[in-house]
């Protein structure tokens, strides 16, 4: 499932750069918001990823054929420093993305992205969590995108599921999905035929 999670997290990029979302909503509505709706271009702007694994991996490639850079961090040094791909600290990470999207595991305690996490972040950046419920402060991240630190977030997991968090909801520049990253008939299909290998190997 890791290819759809990591399309599902570049289409929420491409959404919140288009205010695509917004405008489907407000056209329905009868209003034709043109010029409210002026957005920007991936091809030039850093993305940082939260872990580099699969997902962040396979993201990290489209996202570089789109023009983007992608700084990163992770848990050991995977040898990566060219002009389109780098690793580089959480305080660097933070202070020049553009975008931001987790791809870290997270056991619960403390959420990785508060607060103090969001204040460091560049005014204007993009958020998208398609990782964990949790993993970033909800009311936090409510706070940071009202107030236009951050520009919009994407969120396709929550601490709560189903979903239930009203001050989200009511927030027109954080656009959701009911945790759908693996919901691809290709990526069930792969799914399905490594559970049949498992239990071939087992039994």
């Amino acid at each position: 499932s890791s290819n759809a999670v990591a399309e599902l997290a570049l289409g929420h990029m491409l959404s919140l750069a288009r205010h695509i979302g917004e405008a489907n909503v407000t056209m329905r509505q009868g209003k034709w918001l043109k010029k409210q709706y002026s957005g920007i271009e991936l091809s030039g702007k850093t993305l940082g990823l939260i872990g580099f694994g699969r997902i962040a991996k396979l993201l990290a490639q489209k996202c570089i054929a789109l023009g983007m850079n992608i700084e990163f961090i992770a848990t050991h040094d995977h040898g990566i420093d060219s002009d389109t791909c780098r690793q580089v600290t959480t305080d660097c990470l933070l202070e020049e993305s553009d975008f931001i999207s987790i791809h870290m595991p997270f056991a619960g305690g403390k959420p990785l992205i508060g607060e103090k996490e969001i204040e460091r972040m560049k005014d204007g950046v993009f958020i998208i969590n398609c990782a964990r419920g949790g993993v970033i402060d909800e009311d936090a991240l409510v706070d940071a995108v009202r107030s236009g630190k951050v520009a919009g977030a994407a969120l396709d997991v929550f601490v709560n599921e189903p979903f239930d968090n009203d001050r989200i909801a009511e927030c027109e520049r954080i656009s959701m999905t009911p945790h759908i990253g693996a919901a691809t008939k290709e990526a069930q299909e792969r799914i399905g035929d490594e559970i049949v290998d498992i239990i071939k190997e087992k039994f």
